[in-house]
């Protein structure tokens, strides 16, 4: 193992001990927690150490700066998140962050001195802790506004506002937050990919071509919560009856797509009172469509929101859909993907193009500035999941690759 893995794994070791809490085997590190702002400060610290001038925006998005001999240029911009989901793995997201912190001392070590100056980024709440993802990126591509903060809602019923006010971020200056376009080149993200097909076709850089987006909304469908033993069959409205011939429909619409590349996902399901003996009376469930193809994603969406009508009127459900994230699909720029490949074939590493299932903070930043991703394998495609795993050769691979990708976007 080389002494850019090993330093790597390390620190990938390091900040997976702090958590937010501890729910599994897992990693649980939610944005805007106390834990979540100590692992910004020892992520701030590995980047002080390569002399990278650090700042943190109104919404707790990290940044580090390597100065280019010409600062007026815009500048190439690299990272991810390290925040996660619920009892997680190691890798998602931290590696974007703590592989490009790698790359550049890589970089530093060459004696390469970039022309443009090269920022890493470490974008605080990708995951989805308040029913919609990206918190760090949509601010910054003005995508949230201020009512936005007090409307979404963690598990426990706090806002996001709420949350930023127990870190010491000021939700009122959400505007501080806003990128200006002008100001940034290209922006490339490393990533574990999520899924199998590197695995599966035995390469070990993926490049990313497109990146898939999600159509999220929320159903609530409300019966009457009877007694399940005095109520005949014929005389329920039983609101979770009706939701599962939805989660039914979800599965069997997405995989008729057209394109037969939409997924579809019912993440979410509560039901009330939740006792044994009453008829459930109210379902609240969230739905997850999400595809690289935005007409086939509009198509598995319409005819499920009709299904959903047809199942509520049918089954006498008063019926409630609210849209909670609605995103464009994002195409990578042909210039960092030529990159990627260049930079793979010169560390002579056969790759693929590849479309990522998973949204990024990249899709988002994606309606304003030009992006690409370089992914690697997650061992039997596992993430989101105590077990996600990199091989230490795969990581090295992919921060390999970054270092040279950020040489050609930024000389």
């Amino acid at each position: 193992m080389t002494a850019v893995d090993s330093d790597l794994h390390d620190r990938i070791e390091q900040l997976a001990q702090i958590q937010s809490e501890v729910l599994g085997t897992g990693v649980t590190r939610e944005v805007y927690t106390p834990a979540y702002s100590e692992a910004t400060e020892l992520v701030a610290g590995w980047m002080r150490e390569l002399d990278l001038q650090t700042r943190i925006d109104a919404v707790g998005n990290l940044y580090g700066r390597w100065q280019g001999e010409q600062p007026e240029l815009p500048l190439v911009l690299t990272g991810s998140h390290f925040d996660t989901t619920l009892d997680a793995g190691r890798f998602d997201g931290v590696l974007g962050v703590l592989g490009a912190i790698d790359a550049l001392r890589r970089l530093k070590a060459e004696g390469f001195r970039p022309r443009r100056s090269i920022e890493i980024v470490g974008f605080a709440g990708e995951e989805p802790r308040f029913g919609a993802g990206c918190i760090g990126s949509r601010a910054m591509v003005g995508a949230l506004s201020r009512d936005d903060l007090d409307r979404m809602r963690d598990r426990r019923g706090v806002s996001v506002a709420e949350a930023m006010r127990g870190v010491g971020l000021d939700p009122d200056r959400l505007g501080d937050a806003l990128l200006n376009a002008e100001d940034i080149h290209m922006l490339v993200e490393l990533h574990i990919e999520q899924g199998a097909v590197l695995e599966a076709d035995g390469l070990p850089i993926g490049v990313v071509e497109h990146i898939a987006a999600p159509h999220d909304f929320r159903v609530t469908l409300t019966g009457e919560p009877r007694h399940a033993g005095s109520t005949p069959m014929a005389m329920r409205r039983d609101a979770l009856a009706g939701a599962a011939e939805i989660v039914l429909a979800v599965e069997r619409l997405s995989r008729d797509s057209l394109s037969g590349t939409t997924v579809g996902t019912v993440g979410i399901l509560n039901l009330t009172p939740g006792a044994v003996n009453v008829i459930p009376g109210e379902v609240t469930m969230d739905i997850d469509i999400r595809d690289s193809d935005l007409a086939a994603r509009a198509q598995v969406t319409d005819a499920l929101l009709e299904t959903v009508a047809e199942v509520s009127q049918r089954r006498g459900l008063a019926l409630n859909v609210t849209t909670t994230t609605l995103d464009v699909p994002a195409a990578c720029d042909p210039r960092i993907v030529a990159a990627v490949r260049a930079a793979a074939v010169e560390l002579e590493l056969p790759s693929r193009g590849i479309v990522s299932g998973a949204y990024h903070d990249s899709m988002v930043l994606g309606a304003i500035v030009p992006i690409g991703m370089i992914f690697v394998p997650s061992v039997a495609g596992l993430s989101h999941h105590p077990d996600e795993y990199t091989a230490p050769e795969d990581l090295e691979h992919g921060v390999a690759v970054l270092a040279g990708t950020l040489k050609r976007l930024a000389a």
